[in-house]
C-alpha cells in the first residue's frame, strides 16, 4: 500500500515511533506532512505556556532541559550514538522520505492538492489537527489515526493525564478507522500499558510511542487484509479536553507528577 503520513513535528516522542515505522513496515511511504504549527486551541505547548502554574517549578525546568538539549542534539549530527532521533525532520531527511509542510489547518486546498497528488492508499494521523470529510476521502482505502489510549474511551486531548486522573491501572495506544467525530471509529488495533507506580506522564507516553509502531503496522496489515473488524481496548466511551483546575488537583491528589 501507499501511504502518506501526516506527524506532528515535535522533539519528544514522535521522531523514534516514525523513524521504528520506517525500518519496519512493508509499506511505501511516499511522502509525510510535517505538522509545524498548531492553533492555540489544539496546542499543548500553548496550555503549558498559558498554565504553567499548574506544574510544579522542577517539572517545568525539566521539561525546558530536556527540549534545549533534544535541540541542540538534532543541530549536531541528525540521531546520537544510540541510533536515537530528535526531531521527525531528521528522520525523514535520513530516510530520505520526500515531506512537506503543514500549518494550522490541514484543510486548506494547497494541502489537499498536495496529498492528491500522492495518490495515497492509506492516510496516517499521529497529530493534533482535525480532519475534515475532503482529507478523510483523499485514500482510496481510509484514513487511520495513532491514539494514546484505550479506545473508546480517553478520547481527545491529554487522554493519558486523563487516565492517571481517574486511576486507571492501565493506558495503552489505539489505531482506528478515522470518521468526521474525533477519535472514533473502528480500533483496528491496540496494546494494554500498565500504569505502574511511580511513573510519570512523560514515562507514560514514552512507554505508548514505544509501542505504535508495532500497533500501526497490526493495524494495517489488517487494513491491507480488508479486515475492518473491531479490536477495541475498552468498552466505555469517554472523551476529554485540556485539564482544568479541579482535574489537576484530582491528579496531584493520586500522587500525579507530569515530568
Amino acid at each position: 500500500m501507499k501511504l502518506v503520513l501526516i506527524i506532528d513535528e515535535t522533539r519528544f516522542y514522535h521522531p523514534d515511533f516514525v523513524a521504528d515505522f520506517l525500518r519496519t513496515t512493508p509499506d511505501e511511504v511516499v511522502a509525510v506532512g510535517l505538522v509545524t504549527k498548531v492553533l492555540p486551541k489544539n496546542n499543548i505547548a500553548a496550555y503549558i505556556r498559558k498554565h504553567w502554574y499548574y506544574l510544579r517549578a522542577w517539572e517545568m525546568a525539566k521539561l525546558a532541559i530536556q527540549e534545549k538539549i533534544a535541540a541542540l542534539k538534532d543541530l549536531v549530527a541528525k540521531k546520537d550514538r544510540a541510533g536515537r532521533f530528535y526531531s521527525v525532520r531528521s528522520v525523514l531527511e535520513t530516510f530520505r522520505i520526500k515531506y512537506f509542510e503543514i500549518e494550522y489547518d490541514i484543510n486548506q486546498r494547497v494541502y489537499i492538492d498536495r496529498i492528491k497528488a500522492y495518490a495515497p492508499d492509506v492516510i496516517v494521523s499521529s497529530n493534533p489537527l482535525f480532519f475534515h470529510h475532503k482529507i478523510l476521502c483523499l485514500p482510496s482505502i481510509c484514513c487511520v489515526n495513532r491514539h494514546s489510549a484505550l479506545l473508546p474511551s480517553y478520547g481527545g486531548l491529554w487522554p493519558v493525564f486523563q487516565a492517571f486522573r481517574h486511576g486507571e491501572a492501565q493506558t495503552g495506544v489505539s489505531v482506528h478507522t478515522m470518521v468526521r467525530e474525533i477519535d472514533e471509529g473502528i480500533v483496528l488495533a491496540h496494546k494494554k500499558i500498565l500504569i505502574e507506580r511511580g511513573m510519570t506522564i512523560a514515562d507514560l507516553y514514552v512507554r505508548c510511542f514505544a509501542e505504535s509502531s508495532d500497533v500501526l503496522i497490526r493495524a494495517l496489515d489488517k487494513v491491507r487484509a480488508g479486515d475492518f473488524t473491531p479490536d477495541a481496548g475498552a468498552t466505555e466511551t469517554s472523551y476529554f479536553s485540556f485539564p482544568t483546575k479541579s482535574d489537576w488537583a484530582e491528579f496531584r491528589k493520586r500522587g500525579g507528577r507530569f515530568a
